[in-house]
């Protein structure tokens, strides 16, 4: 599936709406909210009965200074001012940033957020990622999450797929109602004992059990079959995700819901809780992240969209690191360095030598 518009921006009172022909992805402005995502005939594929804050959009969890724990108050990222940093027919660029001042204080955690979206032109998708960025004169806090949540339509998306071997159909979210399921040890889990599909009686729901290593967590989402479409959230690297390669991380689950985990401490607890100290400065790039859409045009079966999914994540790994993020806080393949040799490790339990190239 290909065209060949070039990236088009529409700029209206309170959305922006990027198209090149393939996708038409709508934003609310300034607050950065997907509120629409129209491709292969269907005017959206976003949860249209939510409201607009509630479809598509990053959010944090943050605490105050010297607390423990893994939790603490939720922000829904909302941008108070929007701006046009890349327009041409190759590929538009977007900034939805918030800022923060001592009057905030306590209500929001002292950070300035710039979240940007990118569509480039013939690309089934779109890519966004966010600049966050701390000064040492601010109070310092705890940030034990970020991350990207998109809320597709229950009607459609009924499939979904983390891996080669777990991938389904799924329950819908009304069967987690109080009048539809038991809930058991913890919120997030539920027998599920009057589902609307009869088939998914006498399960348990629960979102950690589509839980993922970051070093496997590379491409995971959602097939409708009518029409056929694949909704996927692709990450090409972890070099922005806490927690190393074996960290478990969120991934989709009943809602239908995709995440882009970012900062997580869940299966980790207090020790993976960013925490700023007094008097010191941080800024990250977290992103950017891919998310692609497909379809099939000869009639083949809509299971297929995993494994175009998969095709396509290989083509975005490869490509890491984008060439065409503005920001010049994303550090280009030139700009980079490059290690390599080799690691040698003794056991010195025993007599074993390891060479790791």
């Amino acid at each position: 599936m290909s065209t060949q518009q070039g990236v088009k921006l529409q700029i209206e009172s309170d959305h922006v709406v990027l198209d090149n022909g393939m996708l038409k992805l709508t934003i609310s402005k300034p607050q950065g909210m997907v509120t629409g995502i129209q491709y292969n005939g269907v005017t959206n594929l976003l949860e249209s009965r939510n409201d607009e804050i509630d479809r598509g959009y990053w959010d944090l969890v943050w605490s105050k200074t010297g607390s423990t724990g893994t939790k603490g108050s939720q922000e829904r990222i909302s941008g108070t001012s929007f701006s046009v940093i890349v327009e041409n027919e190759e590929q538009v660029e977007v900034s939805f940033k918030r800022t923060w001042d001592p009057s905030l204080e306590g209500q929001l955690p002292s950070l300035i957020i710039d979240k940007r979206f990118i569509m480039l032109k013939n690309s089934s998708g779109f890519y966004s990622y966010g600049i966050f960025e701390h000064l040492a004169e601010w109070s310092p806090f705890n940030l034990p999450q970020v991350r990207i949540v998109f809320k597709l339509s229950k009607d459609k998306f009924h499939y979904m797929a983390v891996s080669d071997n777990r991938q389904r159909f799924m329950p819908l979210p009304d069967d987690r109602s109080e009048k539809r399921s038991k809930p058991l040890a913890y919120p997030e889990a539920v027998l599920l004992v009057n589902p609307v599909e009869p088939e998914f009686k006498g399960e348990v729901d629960d979102k950690y059990q589509y839980s993922c290593e970051n070093k496997d967590l590379k491409v995971h989402g959602w097939i409708c079959s009518d029409p056929t479409v694949g909704f996927w959230q692709i990450t090409p690297s972890n070099e922005f995700r806490t927690g190393g390669l074996v960290k478990q991380n969120l991934t989709s689950h009943v809602g239908p819901i995709n995440l882009a985990m970012f900062l997580s401490a869940h299966y980790a607890g207090d020790e993976m809780v960013l925490k700023l100290k007094p008097g010191e400065p941080w800024k990250k790039v977290l992103g950017p992240v891919f998310m692609h859409l497909n379809t099939t045009t000869d009639g083949r079966d809509p299971l297929s969209l995993w494994e175009d999914a998969k095709r396509q994540m290989a083509v975005e790994v490869q490509s890491w690191p984008y060439s065409f993020p503005a920001s010049e806080d994303f550090p280009k393949a030139e700009q980079r360095g490059r290690i390599s040799g080799r690691f040698l490790v003794h056991d010195w339990s025993g007599s074993s030598i390891f060479f790791i190239s």
